[in-house]
């Protein structure tokens, strides 16, 4: 037996027909302690229909197969009370402490005190007794009944008839979902509210309901009732504005992405449903679970502002793997625009490791041929890179779309003149060399590029293959004239010089 004080607490509730009984018996058992150590416990057996008075103080009537037998012993006397189908109608049986008694005024007075009590606790009929209440005293009867009740399941069931069958108004709706947040259980306040949310779509009552929502402990709890909302009113700008609100308190960060991409399925399409979307976007702490979220609403709203706001959102990933992962994402749907460009390499620029920005950047610059401001931008990230190899692997994708703009040359040029190694620096420019016939001007940034290169090797065979394609320039071949001169080998140096005079292949 389990004891809670100043507690009514339903400690065994079996509808024995719903485990296949073949009398459709129903059995109740509960115990009640108080802060003076005095207690009550009650049992509760019934079968078929049985109807009570309109004060709830004694049975009506009682089916041919029904069955009622209440008892309670406490610290006072105990009191038994049976009522059965008897040949002159009803047959009531009483008795105190196994004593056979005739129903008097003290039994009829200690039934008319605690049969109402039983009836609220246990649910006994609640749509039935719902109906008379609402028609005797109106919605205010069942508020107030419901506001005696102390179970859990009891208080939902009340509340979930008298939603079904009152006419309320504002008023007595809030009030209602007011009484719904003293339910303890998130079990059964997560139900109530999957039940009330059809009652609960006007703007004068949204707010209460997700104040009840707000009160649910449980993530697990929390999120289905947002996801059945979701799934039935997600199309409704202002419920989906107030359910992702509410998701933001979800502390559980699966739970509150798993939210947050069922609601990327809807058009977002409203500046509040956006708002609340990334600040909760924004309150969870796994990465994983951060680009789960922000991959769901680029593939499913892919205008500007959702990508710039998912660019800005990926910033706060502390997971490079994560954020590059992001960036891939927002780099198919990427938009050549000014605020689109600064979001995504601000983004790029909080990636701390060259192989993660490699692959971003990589995306970015294999969908399309951008302008000249977004491949000066992707120069300028690369710069920034530690590592020769995955700097250089950018600068090469970049080389080889053979850029058009003057700028986007010198950018990628002063990009590559950061690169410590010959090789990685020589494959660069290499790969500027082959991708295509380029202007002079920029022809002659390879070339003094070239001459910043240590190694004798690597600095002829740049200038080797630009004596091949350009020899006949003269502003080229005075520019490759002036930095062979920095070779130190003669087989190097003759290599190039050769090249430049025969103005062919090798």
């Amino acid at each position: 037996m389990i004891r809670i004080p100043n507690a009514l607490l339903l400690f065994a509730a079996v509808n024995l027909a719903l485990h296949a009984a073949p009398d459709n018996t129903q059995h109740f058992r509960w115990q009640e302690d108080d802060l003076r150590g005095l207690f009550s416990r009650m049992d509760l057996e019934m079968r078929g229909t049985v109807e009570f008075t309109d004060n709830d103080s004694d049975i009506k009537s009682i089916s041919s197969d029904g069955y009622f037998r209440f008892e309670q012993w406490s610290t006072g006397p105990t009191r038994t009370y049976l009522v059965r189908p008897g040949s002159n109608g009803i047959e009531r049986l009483y008795s105190v402490d196994g004593v056979s008694k005739t129903l008097d005024a003290e039994g009829r007075a200690w039934l008319a005190r605690i049969l109402p009590e039983v009836i609220r606790e246990t649910a006994i009929g609640a749509s039935e007794r719902v109906k008379r209440i609402l028609r005797q005293q109106g919605a205010s009867g069942v508020l107030a009944e419901v506001n005696k009740i102390r179970s859990d399941h009891s208080r939902r069931v009340y509340l979930e008839n008298l939603l079904d069958y009152g006419s309320l108004n504002g008023e007595d709706l809030r009030e209602s979902m007011r009484l719904g947040r003293k339910i303890s259980s998130d079990g059964e306040k997560a139900g109530l509210l999957i039940a009330a949310s059809p009652h609960y779509q006007s703007p004068a009552t949204r707010e209460s309901f997700f104040d009840s929502v707000d009160s649910i402990s449980s993530d697990g709890e929390h999120r289905h009732v947002l996801a059945a909302v979701l799934e039935r009113y997600g199309p409704d700008h202002e419920t989906l504005a107030l359910a992702l609100r509410s998701a933001k308190r979800i502390s559980s960060d699966g739970e509150k992405a798993t939210v947050l991409v069922q609601a990327a399925d809807f058009r977002l399409m409203d500046d509040t449903v956006r708002t609340n979307y990334f600040r909760a976007a924004d309150s969870i702490s796994s990465d994983g679970e951060h680009r789960r979220v922000l991959s769901a609403v680029l593939k499913k709203n892919s205008d500007k502002d959702i990508l710039v706001r998912s660019l800005r959102s990926a910033s706060g990933i502390s997971s490079d793997g994560e954020k590059c992962a992001v960036l891939t994402e927002a780099a198919n749907v990427y938009v050549d625009d000014p605020i689109v460009r600064r979001a995504f390499f601000d983004a790029a620029g909080t990636i701390s490791s060259d192989g993660e920005r490699h692959h971003a950047l990589s995306a970015l610059l294999k969908k399309a041929d951008w302008s000249a401001d977004t491949l000066r931008e992707v120069a300028k990230s690369a710069s920034r890179m530690s590592s020769d190899g995955e700097k250089a692997a950018v600068l090469a994708t970049m080389a080889d779309a053979a850029p058009k703009d003057p700028g986007v040359w010198e950018a990628l040029i002063a990009a590559t003149d950061s690169i410590s190694s010959d090789g990685e620096h020589a494959r660069v420019l290499m790969a500027a060399l082959n991708a295509g016939t380029i202007g002079k001007d920029s022809v002659v940034l390879i070339v003094r590029s070239a001459e910043r290169i240590s190694s004798d090797g690597e600095k002829a065979r740049v200038m080797a293959r630009v004596a091949q394609k350009y020899s006949n320039d003269p502003q080229v071949a005075a520019a490759l004239r002036a930095a062979a001169k920095t070779i130190q080998s003669d087989g190097e140096y003759r290599r190039v010089m050769t090249a430049l005079d025969r103005g062919n292949t090798l």
